[in-house]
């Protein structure tokens, strides 16, 4: 099983949701940014599964950005969505992590996505 649906199968158990395979299906594509399932990343939650997620009360870890994203490309917004392993909600403004390792990870960069971005690559290269 895919492991955005076991997310999902959690978050809607936790919420008392009923997780037919039909209810399953909907809120997949009401709490995910991609409803696609993939083996990597596509983590990046919807505003809906960011306020599922809250009040299922899943630890979330805020990192603000000293500047607020102006314009937010495509190819770096599929570089995080691919490169985020765990469920994350974006916004010009912050970035909420439920994982503690990224958050920790994302924290050492000041909120600087871009460096984080960058020594991200270069870590990934060195060890494939």
């Amino acid at each position: 099983m895919n492991q955005k649906v076991k997310i999902t199968e959690s978050v809607m158990k936790e919420l008392g949701l009923d997780i037919s395979p039909k209810n399953l299906k909907a809120f997949i594509r009401l709490w995910w940014q991609n409803p696609r399932q993939k083996n990597k990343g596509g983590y990046w939650l919807t505003p809906l599964g960011f306020e599922a997620f809250q009040k299922a009360d899943i630890k979330s870890y805020r990192i603000a950005f000293e500047n607020p994203i102006e314009i937010m490309e495509n190819k770096f917004i599929i570089w995080l969505d691919n490169a985020i392993e765990c469920p994350f909600y974006l916004n010009k403004k912050e970035i909420y992590v439920f994982g503690e390792k990224t958050a920790v990870q994302m924290m050492l960069f000041s909120g600087d996505l871009r460096l984080w971005h960058n020594i991200h690559n270069k870590n990934k290269r060195k060890t494939t």
